[in-house]
């Protein structure tokens, strides 16, 4: 039952209409996550919230631990991300293959750069105080790994789901995509250049730009299919 509900919502659907409905309804829960997060944060009423699990990062915290997070951290940077869309268009335009494909992750990248850029400018919340295990400039509020990092990885694992063949390396590519990009959000919060708002927001902002991104190809595709 579970394989079959994940099935019909990741890959493209003959009715489009469906698509939509579950596309839409997805994202009113991420634009009101974030509506909630921001009204929140307009209200200075996020201390609580951001501290208990500032407090429940902190009781991992070793020398080791320090270290894989910042392995972990590089994943969602914008060196690491602009490196693999350069690697995928290299390789694309070799064997004349997923071109579409490229083009799709390449906007979807820089849409979600772009909308990051916007809301912090909006926002303009100041980074946490005190200790920090890394450098990192700028707002703070959404956390662009946060956003960014769910929309390129979640486009990229969108892709997989629907070229690869083996029904394994689907759930293998995509249960490893989800849990990456989940640890690029904690170990902002562990590494102290976020608030966990920052990052639960940035979630959330990216997932409206992915579902939006998912939407708009699932129409395009469509219509080149008529």
């Amino acid at each position: 039952m579970l394989k079959k509900l994940l099935t019909g919502w990741i890959s493209p659907l003959k009715n489009l209409g469906a698509w939509m409905t579950i596309g839409i309804t997805l994202g009113l829960v991420f634009i009101l996550t974030f509506a909630v997060i921001a009204e929140e944060l307009i209200e200075n009423e996020l201390n609580l919230f951001d501290q208990t699990i500032i407090s429940a990062v902190s009781t991992i915290n070793s020398p080791l631990t320090t270290q894989i997070m910042k392995g972990i951290t590089m994943l969602g940077s914008a060196a690491v991300m602009i490196t693999i869309v350069v690697l995928a268009w290299l390789v694309c335009l070799r064997y004349k293959k997923y071109l579409w494909d490229t083009a799709t992750v390449t906007i979807v990248l820089t849409g979600a750069w772009l909308m990051n850029s916007l809301l912090k400018w909006v926002f303009h919340r100041s980074r946490p105080y005190g200790l920090r295990l890394v450098e990192a400039a700028g707002y703070s509020f959404p956390s662009g790994h946060a956003m960014i990092s769910l929309t390129f990885y979640g486009m990229v694992a969108y892709l997989l789901w629907n070229n690869l063949k083996s029904q394994r390396a689907k759930y293998l590519s995509v249960g490893f995509i989800s849990l990456m990009v989940l640890a690029i959000g904690l170990s902002r919060i562990y590494l102290g250049v976020h608030y966990p708002s920052d990052v639960v927001a940035g979630f959330a902002a990216g997932g409206v730009v992915l579902i939006g991104s998912i939407l708009g190809l699932q129409a395009v595709q469509q219509r080149r299919q008529c």
